[in-house]
């Protein structure tokens, strides 16, 4: 832990300085708007084992992979050390698998994370470092479409999603800084079931949408 602040507060120095080569001051803690891009590595069990199952290869699918999200999110000062944020992600992932000599089945998922985010707050002279972690109530879907008939099944699932992350942000002017931050998050969405109740299946077992992850994540912010 000591290491990544270490890095983190590293990584908040000001990439520049203003037109007299003044350092930013240090500004407090106040509203701002967020928004940005991240890239994870994903651990889906439940995806992977469906994956598994159905694959004409003899090979198996790796228990990783990577997987794209983008966020929004707004901020707001709660005391001098502690803030909130308020946060929407969506995360998404794909696999193509031979599912039989005769063609590419597909699978695709997708998550959808309203989170809340208690933050402590470090302020410095152009950087912010913050360390935060909450939960909300997420939504998943899942897309299979068969290499053979081309059918296409839905299925969802929902529960509950948790966060911790560490962020760095640097000032490029009074107002607009640079964000970036690692995470990890926790998501317990259970069994994808499609319209009917019909749960996704697996070798005769329910296939979960439950996964964990760690995400590196870039982007702006801009304080009011």
């Amino acid at each position: 832990m000591k290491r990544l602040l270490f890095l983190l507060s590293a990584a908040a120095i000001p990439l520049c300085t203003s037109a007299q080569g003044i350092v930013p001051q240090e500004r407090p803690n106040s509203v701002a708007l967020a928004a940005g891009m991240g890239v994870n590595l994903v651990a889906d069990p439940g995806m992977v084992d469906y994956i598994n199952t159905f694959s004409y290869s003899t090979g198996r699918a790796s228990d990783f992979a990577a997987a794209v999200d983008f966020f929004g999110a707004c901020e707001f000062p709660v005391s001098d050390e502690w803030g909130a944020k308020i946060e929407y992600a969506y995360l998404f992932n794909s696999y193509n698998f031979a599912s039989n000599p005769a063609g590419v089945s597909t699978l695709f998922y997708d998550l959808t994370m309203p989170t809340v985010i208690a933050q402590y707050v470090i302020p410095g002279k152009g950087y912010f470092v913050k360390l935060g972690g909450g939960a909300g109530y997420h939504f998943g879907s899942v897309v299979t479409t068969d290499a053979v008939y081309g059918e296409t099944s839905r299925y969802r699932a929902q529960g509950v999603g948790v966060k911790v992350e560490a962020a760095a942000q640097t000032a490029f002017g009074e107002h607009l800084y640079g964000y970036i931050a690692g995470d990890m998050r926790w998501e317990f969405l259970g069994t994808a079931k499609d319209q009917n109740g019909a749960a996704l299946q697996n070798e005769g077992f329910a296939a979960s949408l439950s996964l964990f992850s760690i995400g590196l994540i870039f982007g702006l912010t801009y304080y009011f």
